[in-house]
């Protein structure tokens, strides 16, 4: 298993077979707020992550070539009033069903987390939906803990 930056010839493939059916899980666990534009539905593009220098995106591939899993990720500066690095923050993480639970996301974090270091960030954080027990177990055998909680309410 590689993890790496995406190919050119990769973008279309990652857009239809990662970063669709991700959007696709995230929406039918929270409709209301991850309510997909018709881009995302359709033709989702990489080039959020690709545009921007702080913002990235990975991808897991077999060595035949099988794109297994993504995770999106950008460096988010620290505020002036603190004296503390900027934060790596996780967007999106998605493995292909049939290939979770063989360390592929850990591979996936580590690289980001690398990623992060080499732009001076200091902490790394992401956001976990209330109900995904799974991914909560995950990110906490990984090491991570909850510091805050996350709030919202439509306006």
């Amino acid at each position: 298993m590689e993890i790496r930056d995406p190919r050119p010839d990769e973008h279309d493939r990652i857009g239809t077979e990662l970063l669709r059916p991700g959007y696709r899980e995230a929406e039918e666990r929270e409709p209301e707020y991850c309510n997909l534009a018709e881009q995302a539905r359709t033709t989702p593009g990489l080039d959020s992550w690709l545009d921007d220098d702080d913002r990235t995106i990975l991808v897991a591939a077999t060595d035949d070539g099988e794109l297994v899993g993504s995770i999106s990720g950008a460096v988010s500066p620290t505020p002036p009033i603190y004296d503390r690095p900027p934060v790596v923050y996780c967007d999106g993480l998605y493995v292909k069903p049939e290939y979770r639970r063989e360390g592929v996301a850990t591979d996936l974090l580590d690289r980001l987390v690398d990623w992060g270091r080499e732009r001076g960030c200091g902490f790394f954080s992401l956001s976990v939906h209330v109900d995904n027990e799974s991914a909560t177990e995950f990110f906490e055998a990984y090491g991570m803990e909850q510091a805050y909680r996350s709030m919202r309410a439509s306006i």
